[in-house]
This record gives structure tokens, sequence and C-alpha cells, in this order.
């Protein structure tokens, strides 16, 4: 009877260490993956079935989908949050503790939650620094979360930043030698994070957002955007073709669409930056966009702006103003 009781006391050892082996194996974040700002760790159980590079991962685990998104963002974490998770509903947020970084643990509906879907919660993980953020979300049912939620929490504690920006070391001027752009503390000027099937006509892509903002209504607007060009592009050609653009599409929509998509589509001249500047305008009911074109020695200027009406036109003047093209 004692060598019966000794046998199965070893078989339920081994049966342990072997559950306990597979929790770990499915659980324990162990194979790391990089972002354009972050690190981390999955367990070895997840299955990686979508990637772009430098911005987001996609697994699956036990069934679920799991989300991981690299978030360049331009504000602080308070705002991060809510304008991340501002189209999901009944959303709660509590504060991280014990994480690298500042951070919420974040659960709601699912965005597009019906009450047919068993999939009725959403849980998620967002922290980090200097106006990036690491973000990590599954929608499930509620008996799944709990499962899923203390491992994608440990998959959050592994996060960690690989970026050399720093808000604080941020430069109040962008220069080169074309142009230079002051920002000051308020805006961000930096070349654009862009990728290309063929190789880009332009020498030079930048865009310029507020730095660090605490309201949501200046996330995505007001935004300059400049490229130059060392191709020969004439400034006039390059404005018929956006204003002729606008008219176009306003025709093809008068059947059903009488009014048309803008308010106004202007086409002038102007003089900015101490030249003679093709300017396209175009404003509907909320927003407006100005496209500016000019030669300056060989090379071809592209600024754009896009800002709220009644709303913006102080911070583009101020960007605009920082605008030094310098002489070719």
């Amino acid at each position: 009877m004692k060598k019966i009781i000794i046998i199965l006391s070893s078989v339920i050892i081994v049966l342990g260490a072997v559950l306990f082996g597979g929790y770990l194996y499915t659980t324990h974040p162990s194979e790391e993956y990089g972002l354009k700002n972050f690190s981390f760790k999955v367990p070895d159980g997840f299955e990686c079935i979508d990637h772009t590079v430098d911005h987001s991962f996609t697994y699956k685990f036990f069934g679920e989908t799991i989300f991981i998104r690299d978030l360049d963002m331009n504000c602080d974490l308070e705002t991060a949050k809510n304008y991340v998770y501002r189209i999901s509903e009944d959303t709660k947020f509590e504060k991280l503790e014990g994480y690298p970084y500042d951070g919420y643990y974040c659960t709601a509906k699912p965005v597009f939650w019906s009450e047919d879907d068993e999939k009725s919660v959403q849980i998620g993980y967002i922290l980090g620094t200097d106006t990036n953020y690491f973000d990590i979300y599954c929608d499930c049912t509620p008996l799944k979360a709990k499962i899923i939620k203390p491992i994608i929490a440990k998959i959050a504690k592994t996060a960690k930043y690989t970026s050399d920006f720093r808000l604080a070391d941020k430069p109040d001027v962008y220069d080169c030698e074309y142009l230079s752009v002051y920002t000051g503390s308020k805006y961000y000027c930096r070349e654009c994070d862009e990728t290309y099937a063929v190789p880009p006509d332009h020498i030079l892509s930048l865009e310029e957002n507020y730095a660090n903002t605490d309201n949501p209504a200046k996330i995505v607007f007001p935004a300059l955007e400049i490229k130059v060009y060392d191709n020969g592009k004439s400034p006039v050609e390059l404005a018929d073709d956006v204003y002729n653009g606008f008219l176009e599409t306003e025709e093809s929509v008068k059947d059903i669409r009488p009014d048309g998509f803008y308010d106004e589509v202007t086409r002038e001249q102007r003089d900015m930056f101490g030249l003679k500047c093709e300017l396209v305008h175009s404003m509907d009911k909320n927003y407006c966009f100005d496209y500016y074109y000019f030669s300056n020695g060989k090379y071809t200027y592209y600024i754009n702006v896009k800002y709220t009406k009644n709303a913006d036109e102080a911070d583009i003047k101020e960007m605009l103003d920082g605008i030094t093209i310098k002489n070719k």
C-alpha cells in the first residue's frame, strides 16, 4: 500500500511539473520583439499572425487576438489614453503601479460590440514616456478576460523604451541646407517616418505638430508639412493640378451632393517667405487646407497646412512665421 502511495505521489508530482511547465511556456514572456520605440517580450505560446514594421504586432493566444501597438504621439499620457480609447464605450481606467513607466489599465466594451456579441469586454494596458506609448489590448469574453489579463499585464511589464528621443532634449530649431524651422518648445518639426514602395520624388519631407499637448483637439490639427523637390517641378503647374482636382471633385458629386464637399476653394498668388508663392486654399465646414508652392533656385518647395477653422489660425501663423527659406 505504501508503495502504491509513493508511486501515485510521484505521478502527481511529475504531472504537476509538466502542467506547470506548460503553463510557463504559454504564459511567461520570454521571446523578445522590437517596435520603433519599444522592445517587449511575449510567451512562446503566442503565435504571431501579423506584423507592421516598427508599428504593431498581432498575436493569437487562447483563441483570441492580442494587439500590440507602438504609438508615436504628441500629447501627454492622460490625453493619449483618452484619445486612443475614445471610440470605446463604458471605458474605465486604473492607474498602474509597479510598471516601468506611467500608464493605465483600461476596460471597455469593444468598438463594434453588439448585444449578441460574446466578446463583450475590451482589456488593455497603455504606458510610456516622452509622448511615445506602448499599447496592448484584446477583445474577449468576460471569462477569458480573467485568464488573459494577468498575461498581458506581464507583457506590459517587459516593455522597454529603446528610442533616443527625449522631449526635454527636443531642439527649438530644425535646420538643414534648404531651410530652418523655428518651433520653440511648443511645436516639434521632424523628418517624416515614411516607407515607400518606389523611391520618392522629393529630397526632403518634414512634418510639424504640437510637441506635447494636453488638448485632444490639438493632436491631429494644426499640422504643417514641407517637401522639397529638385526635379524641376513648376509651382504654377503643381498648384493648378491641386486646384483643378478640387474642381473636378466638386463636379463629380454635384448630382448627389449639390452643395459639394467644400465651402470654398480659391487659387491665388501670395508673397511668403520673401518669395512669390502659388496658393490653393480649400475649406469645408470644419477644416481648412492651404497648399503653398514656390521655387528657390533649382528647388521647388511645397508647404501644406491643415487646421481647424476658427480655432487654429494663430497656431498656423506661428508655424509659418517660424520658417526661413535659405537662399540657393
